[in-house]
C-alpha cells in the first residue's frame, strides 16, 4: 500500500445526525454538526459524496465561513473520504471558524486516480477543483472567494492539494501538503505514473511548475506550506528537494520536517497546529451585513449563494431635486478592504435600476457565474437618472446625468466599497439609452473604465432630454463613432475593451449601427466582442447577454 498507515479515524454519523438534529431545537445551543451531502458530477459521470463539519454556531448564525477542502489519501475505497473524526477533534480547539469539506477522491474500481483528469467519467481534478467549490458555494454559507478556500491533503490527497491549487490559483488562496509528494506515483508510491502524453506529465509534476510560480503568487497570493515526517523514508527527499526549489527561486513558502513517520499518530498530533495555520491565512468568517458606508440602504434581493442587491440614494450635487433610489450589488461573503471590481449598470429610459435586479435577475445570475468560478467577485452600482414625472424623453445619460455619474457616482462606489483603483478594475455597460450613455462615457471620460459594454443599444446620438437643443458641434462631441476615432490611440494604450450585444429584435437600425461600430473597432485595432442573439424572445435574449457581457468583463 502507498500509504500503509491509512486507516484513519471513521466518524460517528449516527451520534453526529444526533447531534445536527439537536442544534436544530429551539433554545439549545449549536454545536459543531456533520452533514453527509453529494452532488451529481459531469466530470466523473456519478454522485461524488462529502462530508461537511459545520462549526459550532453554524445554526441560526448569519455568519458566512471560510471552507477548508480536505483530500483523503489513496488508494482508498469510495468511503475513505469519512475518515475526518480526527479533523473534527482538531478543528474544536481552533479559534478561528470554518467549514471543513471532505470529498470522495476515489471508487471502489477506480482507487488511485491521483485527483487527476483521466478522460470521460475519470476527472477527478474538474470534480474536485470547480464541481466540488461551486456545489459548496451553493448550499452553504460561505465566502466564495478564493482567499476564504484551502486546499489541504494528507498524503497522495497532499499531493492532490498541491497539483490542484497550482492548476487552479485563481480559486483557492491557500494550499497545505501533510506527507505529501510532487509528482504522481502508483498505488505503492514507488514508482511514476505515466499520464499517456509528454504534455500532461510535465503538467502533473509539479516540480516543473516551480519556474512561473513566483509570478503567479505575486498575480494571485498563496499561502503553500508543506511537512514530511523525518523517518518518511518514501517522501522526504522529494520534499526536501522542492524546498530548496523554492528558496532557490525566491518564492514564499513554509516548509517543516517533523518528527516521526508515515503514519496516522503523526497527522493526528500535528493536526491542529497545521489546520491552525490555513486559518490563520483565510478571510476569518464574517457577517453579510451591509458595509457601514450604506447605512440607509435597504435588500430588496438575495441570490442562492448569499449576494445581495441593496437599494438606497447615492448622494447628488449635480441634480439636487433628485431622489430616486439607485442600487448596488454586493457579491457573496463581500468584505470591506476586498478591493473588488466593478461594474456600473446604466439603465433605459423610461427605466430604473430594477430592471436590473428584477427583470434580468442580477443576483441570481451574478451568484451563479461567481459560484462557479466562471467570474471574478464583483461589484455591481446601477445608478438612477431621469425625470421622475412628466413627459417621457430620452435622457441618454447625457449633460447633468453624466456629470452626476462621473463626478458623484463613481467616487462614491470607491469610498463606500473598497473597490479597485485601477481602470482595468472598473467596468461600464448599459440597456437601450443607457448602453448609449455607457459607450459615450467611456469614450469622454478616458481613463476611468477599462471596459465599454452596449447591451441593445446605439451609436449616435439624438435630439432628445439634455441633447434636445444641442448644435451639431455638440451632437458630435456624443458621438460615439467620432469619439472612438478620436480617442482611439489613449484607448489602444489603456487597452479598453468593448462588448456589443445585439439580437433579433433590436430593431434593425440599431442592430446595423451595432456592426459599424464593431467594424469601427475592428480598423482601429481596438479590441473587441460582438455577442448577437437568434433569440426571437425578446426577454429570453435581454437575460441570455447578461451573463456572456458579465463574463467578457470579468472572466478568468
Amino acid at each position: 500500500m502507498k500509504r500503509a498507515a491509512w486507516a484513519l479515524l471513521l466518524v460517528a454519523l449516527v451520534a453526529a445526525g444526533a447531534v445536527a438534529k439537536a442544534a436544530l431545537e429551539p433554545g439549545r445551543p449549536s454545536g459543531p454538526t456533520t452533514q453527509l451531502a453529494s452532488f451529481q458530477s459531469k466530470a466523473v459521470r456519478g454522485r461524488v459524496h462529502l462530508v461537511v463539519l459545520l462549526p459550532a454556531g453554524y445554526v441560526g448564525s448569519d455568519l458566512r465561513y471560510p471552507v477548508v477542502y480536505f483530500l483523503h489519501g489513496l488508494p482508498a475505497s469510495s468511503q475513505a473520504y469519512r475518515s475526518v473524526g480526527f479533523l473534527q477533534h482538531a478543528l474544536a480547539g481552533l479559534r478561528r471558524q470554518a467549514i471543513l469539506v471532505a470529498p470522495q477522491g476515489a471508487r471502489d474500481h477506480d482507487t488511485d486516480p491521483e485527483y487527476l483528469d483521466w478522460g470521460p467519467g475519470r476527472n477527478w481534478e474538474r470534480a474536485v477543483s470547480q464541481e466540488l467549490p461551486a456545489y459548496v458555494d451553493a448550499h452553504f454559507r460561505t465566502i466564495p472567494d478564493r482567499r476564504a478556500r484551502a486546499l489541504v491533503g494528507l498524503s497522495a490527497g497532499g499531493y492532490g492539494a498541491v497539483a490542484l491549487a497550482f492548476h487552479h490559483l485563481e480559486s483557492f488562496g491557500v494550499v497545505e501538503s501533510w506527507s505529501g509528494y510532487f509528482h504522481p506515483t502508483n498505488p505503492s508510491g514507488t514508482k511514476t505514473l505515466d499520464l499517456g502524453s509528454a504534455r500532461r506529465n510535465r503538467r502533473a509534476n509539479l516540480h516543473n511548475a516551480v519556474v512561473g510560480l513566483r509570478q503567479a503568487f505575486r498575480v494571485h497570493p498563496t499561502f503553500f506550506g508543506f511537512y514530511v515526517g523525518r523517518g518518511d523514508a518514501r517522501f522526504r527527499a522529494e520534499n526536501l528537494a522542492l524546498h530548496h526549489e523554492l528558496m532557490s527561486a525566491g518564492i514564499p513558502h513554509v516548509f517543516e520536517v517533523y518528527p516521526g513517520a508515515h503514519g496516522q499518530r503523526v497527522w493526528s498530533a500535528h493536526a491542529h497546529a497545521w489546520l491552525g495555520l490555513a486559518l490563520a491565512h483565510l478571510t476569518p468568517a464574517t457577517r453579510s451585513d451591509p458595509p457601514a458606508g450604506l447605512n440607509g440602504f435597504v435588500t430588496v434581493a438575495k441570490g442562492p449563494a448569499g449576494g445581495v442587491v441593496l437599494r438606497g440614494r447615492i448622494p447628488n450635487s449635480v441634480v439636487r431635486w433628485d431622489r430616486r433610489p439607485s442600487a448596488v450589488y454586493l457579491p457573496p461573503g463581500f468584505q470591506a478592504g476586498g478591493h473588488y471590481l466593478v461594474i456600473f449598470l446604466l439603465h433605459g429610459f423610461p427605466g430604473s435600476p430594477s430592471g436590473f435586479y428584477d427583470s434580468l435577475q442580477l443576483a441570481l445570475v451574478a451568484d451563479r457565474l461567481i459560484s462557479s468560478h466562471r467570474v471574478k467577485p464583483f461589484v455591481a452600482v446601477m445608478p438612477a437618472a431621469g425625470r421622475v414625472t412628466g413627459k417621457r424623453t430620452d435622457e441618454e445619460w447625457a449633460g447633468p446625468w453624466e456629470t452626476y455619474l462621473v463626478r458623484d457616482v463613481v467616487p462614491w462606489a470607491e469610498s463606500h466599497l473598497t473597490l479597485g483603483t485601477r481602470q482595468s478594475d472598473r467596468a461600464i455597460a448599459g440597456l437601450s439609452a443607457g448602453a448609449f450613455g455607457a459607450v459615450d462615457i467611456a469614450l469622454r471620460h478616458p481613463g476611468i473604465f477599462g471596459v465599454a459594454e452596449s447591451w441593445s443599444g446605439y451609436f449616435r446620438p439624438f435630439r432628445d432630454g439634455p441633447l434636445a437643443q444641442a448644435s451639431a458641434v455638440e451632437l458630435a462631441d456624443h458621438d460615439p463613432t467620432v469619439l472612438v476615432r478620436r480617442e482611439a490611440a489613449l484607448l489602444r494604450q489603456q487597452h479598453v475593451r468593448f462588448y456589443l450585444a445585439t439580437g433579433f429584435n433590436h430593431g434593425g437600425i440599431f442592430r446595423r449601427w451595432t456592426y459599424e461600430f464593431a467594424r469601427d473597432l475592428h480598423d482601429l485595432r481596438l479590441p473587441y466582442r460582438v455577442w448577437a442573439s437568434k433569440s426571437p424572445d425578446g426577454g429570453k435574449y435581454l437575460r441570455l447577454q447578461l451573463p456572456a457581457a458579465l463574463e467578457f468583463a470579468f472572466g478568468y
